[in-house]
C-alpha cells in the first residue's frame, strides 16, 4: 500500500488545534470537517463487566475497548453497528497527533471510504472526559466553524493525551482502553510526514470485532512451555486451510511425557476471531522409528486420545485444560517465541 495514494484522502476530517477550544477551527476547516473528540474512564484492567467489547487488532498490536453503555447508549450502540457488519475491518489509522489523539473509523487500507450510516445526536457531558486512553467520536464543523454536535458517523478517535480542558464541551466520550496501553503508546510514536499529521506508513486495524474476555490472536502463535514441568511444551499454529477462505484454525503440537516415555499429540480446530477460547481434538500416535527403519505400516493413530480446552489470559500467558485417555489436568502456560511480523504487548 503506497503512502502517495492517501495524500489527499486522509484529511477527511482535520483535527483542532492542540490547546485550542474546542470550536475554533483550524485553517483547514473551511474544506474539510472538523474532528470533535470525547472522555475517558479510570485506567482499569481487563476485569469482569457487563459492558459490551470491542478488540481492534491492529498492525501495532491489540487494543480492547470497554463501551459504556449506560452514560453513552446511543453512541456506543452506534460504535458497535459497524463492528458488527465489518466496517472496521482492514480500516487504516489515517491521522497521528502526537500526545493529542490517533483518528480512524474513515478509510479502508484499500482507499474506499468506510460507508457512514445515519448521523446521530450527542451525548456529550454524560460524565466522561477526554482524557487518556478514552475513545470519542469525531464531528463535522459548518463553513463559518460552527462544530455541528449531532453529526457523528463512524470516524472516531482515541486520546493519546489529556484533552478535557479543550474536547469535553463538544465532543461525546463513549468508552475506554481497557488493554492495550502498550499499543496505544507504539501508535502515539507513529512516524508522520513533516509538517503533517498523516502516518508515513498508515497502521491497519485488520479486524474490529466483539469479545468478552482475552480473544485469540494472530499474535498467540509460536512455542508455549510449563515453567512447572520444563518436559512439557506446546507449538501453537494460527493459520488457515490453503486453497482460500477466512476460517481461522488452531493447530496444536504437544510435546510430553507419559510412564518415563516421551509421547507427541496433536490436533486442529476452527474457531472464530473474537472467541475467547478454543478446544481441539488432539490424536496420539505410536510405533514406528525415526531414520531407514521407518516403516508407515508400524505407526499407530488414536484419533480418538482427547481434547485439549486453550484459553489465554493476556498476550503470553495461557491455561490449557485436558481430558484424555491418560487423565486429565490444567496447564498454566508462558510463551517462548512470539511471531517476528505480529506484535502484542501486555500492559
Amino acid at each position: 500500500m503506497g503512502c502517495q495514494k492517501f495524500a489527499q484522502s486522509v484529511s477527511l476530517v482535520a483535527l483542532p488545534t492542540m490547546g485550542a477550544q474546542a470550536d475554533e477551527s483550524p485553517p483547514m476547516s473551511l474544506r474539510f470537517p472538523l474532528l470533535v473528540l470525547a472522555s475517558l474512564w479510570p485506567m482499569l484492567g481487563i476485569a469482569q463487566t457487563s459492558n459490551p467489547r470491542v478488540l481492534l487488532d491492529t498492525t501495532q498490536g491489540p487494543i480492547i475497548l470497554e463501551l459504556d453503555t449506560v452514560r453513552a447508549p446511543r453512541t456506543a450502540a452506534n460504535f458497535l453497528a459497524y463492528v458488527d457488519d465489518g466496517s472496521f475491518n482492514d480500516m487504516i489509522i489515517q491521522r497521528v497527533v502526537k500526545n493529542f489523539v490517533v483518528q480512524s473509523g474513515s478509510l479502508k487500507s484499500s482507499g474506499a471510504t468506510i460507508s457512514a450510516k445515519p448521523a446521530i445526536a450527542t451525548e456529550r457531558g454524560n460524565g466522561l472526559s477526554n482524557t487518556y486512553g478514552n475513545i470519542a467520536m469525531a464531528l463535522t464543523s459548518s463553513i463559518t466553524g460552527q462544530t455541528n454536535v449531532n453529526s457523528a458517523t463512524s470516524a472516531f478517535y482515541i486520546n493519546t493525551g489529556n484533552n478535557s480542558s479543550n474536547l469535553d464541551a463538544n465532543f461525546t466520550v463513549f468508552g475506554r482502553v481497557a488493554h492495550g496501553l502498550g499499543t496505544l503508546a507504539k501508535l502515539n510514536n507513529t512516524a508522520v510526514f513533516a509538517g503533517s499529521d498523516q502516518p508515513v506508513l498508515f497502521p491497519v486495524v485488520r479486524r474490529a470485532v466483539r469479545v468478552e474476555n482475552f480473544p485469540i490472536l494472530d499474535a498467540h502463535a509460536g512455542s508455549w512451555f510449563d515453567p512447572a514441568n520444563s518436559g512439557r511444551g506446546f507449538n501453537l499454529e494460527i493459520a488457515r486451510a490453503s486453497g482460500g477462505g477466512e476460517q481461522p484454525l488452531m493447530i496444536v503440537y504437544w510435546y510430553d511425557y507419559s510412564a518415563g516415555e516421551q509421547i507427541w499429540m496433536n490436533g486442529a480446530a476452527a474457531f472464530q476471531w473474537g472467541d475467547e477460547a478454543v478446544t481441539v481434538p488432539m490424536q496420539i500416535t505410536s510405533g514406528g522409528q525415526f531414520g531407514a527403519a521407518f516403516a508407515t505400516s508400524q505407526v499407530q493413530s488414536n484419533a480418538q486420545w482427547g481434547q485439549l480446552t486453550i484459553r489465554f489470559s493476556d498476550c503470553h500467558h495461557a491455561e490449557f485444560n485436558f481430558q484424555s485417555s491418560l487423565g486429565s489436568g490444567n496447564y498454566t502456560l508462558t510463551r517462548v517465541t512470539e511471531p517476528t511480523h505480529i506484535q502484542c504487548m501486555d500492559d
